[in-house]
């Protein structure tokens, strides 16, 4: 192994996202996502990296929304992009999802940049990989209208959170049966429809009409990973060359005990190639290392450096043999992040994830803080990343 992975700092990590821990969302705390922004950009800037700030706007919102970008070698030849999201939904501090994984970019950013390596890389941490603002902004003003949250977003009786509550699990159940997203939705109105109020079954009309239009397909840039489907469109149109994209998003959260991990259907560990993980007592311990059609050879490489001398980091490949569309088709859960914009494009881009709410508790909740995560699982996560930069360039 080069010694050069050997350098990675775990205070380091620890002090990024001790720095940038807390909800950073365009409604909630605005603030914040852009001292956040500005955060990952000077990081960059004191590494010696040249930087890029790509802003756009998005219908329901006058904010300007912001992509960090730092990077090194020739801009104009191909590179390898490391990506991961700086922002949060609108009640989660964070600390995992994502700040575990901007933490990794900032420390492969630190690394390379201090041994002067020669390769052309690009660090992106993209804006608004959670719901998209033009659809969280309606929901919320309806909501707000018909009294079913009050100003700080909680619903108002405990009769509409359980209601919704099982709406939502109807949704994520079809959603792995392959069908439609408009008829998931119908269903799952159906399921709650005779329980529900007025006002909860006017909601519920309401968010669907105005999600009638969003196929499976389609949701990616519309109902979230909205930066990152940006991103590519504008890197589309100035035919910039891409080898291959690691994509990091929640990678801190690692456990022993038994019966903490869950996988979504189809995806059993028992099938997919993996090292050192302990599939039958469903631990929680290792890397999921996701890759499409096109990113078999991308898959092999980072997976190849996780059983590297010094850092022998478990690992779950889920080498789904599919494109995009049939993968957003039959295995939903696989397009959550910022890959799938590249899969899309036919890009190679890998998924690496803890696994997220199939492992964590706390995912999407007030309690994802820094003294869940496992600082020295993240640690060889950003080794391999770096192992694997080095072996594509």
């Amino acid at each position: 192994m080069n010694d050069i992975t050997y350098k990675v700092d775990v205070e380091k990590l620890f002090q990024h996202v001790l720095s940038i821990e807390g909800v950073k969302h365009h409604i909630v705390d605005p603030q914040k996502l852009n001292e956040t922004a500005d955060y990952i950009s000077s990081e960059f800037k004191k590494y010696g990296l040249k930087t890029n700030e790509q802003t756009f706007k998005v219908e329901g919102t006058d904010m300007v929304f912001r992509n960090i970008e730092g990077y090194m070698g020739d801009a104009s030849k191909p590179e390898i992009l490391v990506t991961s999201h700086y922002d949060t939904g609108d009640n989660s501090p964070g600390a995992n999802d994502s700040g575990s994984a901007v933490a990794a970019m900032l420390e492969v950013a630190r690394i390379l940049a201090s041994r002067n390596f020669s390769g052309n890389v690009r660090f992106i941490s993209f804006t608004l990989e959670e719901l998209g603002p033009t659809f969280e902004q309606r929901d919320r003003n309806k909501a707000l209208e018909l009294g079913i949250v009050d100003e700080n977003h909680r619903y108002t009786s405990y009769h509409t959170q359980k209601m919704f509550k099982k709406f939502n699990s109807s949704v994520i159940l079809g959603l792995t049966k392959g069908q439609p997203i408009v008829d998931v939705w119908q269903k799952a109105f159906e399921v709650v429809k005779d329980n529900l109020t007025d006002s909860e079954k006017e909601y519920l009309a309401y968010i669907i009409k105005i999600r009638s239009h969003i196929t499976r397909t389609s949701s990616v840039g519309k109902l979230g990973l909205v930066g990152s489907d940006y991103w590519v469109k504008k890197a589309l149109e100035v035919d910039k060359k891409i080898k291959g994209v690691i994509n990091l998003v929640t990678i801190g959260y690692s456990t022993k005990r038994k019966n903490t991990q869950f996988l979504p259907p189809l995806m059993s560990p028992l099938l997919l190639p993996s090292y050192k993980i302990k599939a039958r007592k469903k631990i929680g311990d290792f890397i999921a290392v996701v890759s499409d059609k096109n990113s078999k050879e991308l898959g092999k490489i980072f997976c190849k450096n996780c059983k590297n001398e010094g850092i022998k980091l478990p690992y779950l490949w889920a080498r789904i043999p599919f494109n995009f569309e049939k993968i957003a088709k039959w295995l939903y859960d696989m397009i959550r992040s910022d890959h799938s914009p590249f899969w899309k494009e036919n890009i190679p881009a890998l998924m690496i994830t803890d696994t997220a709410n199939f492992r964590s508790p706390y995912h999407h909740t007030k309690a994802d803080t820094i003294d869940k995560l496992d600082f020295d699982f993240i640690k060889k996560v950003t080794q391999v990343t770096i192992a694997t930069i080095l072996d594509l360039s």
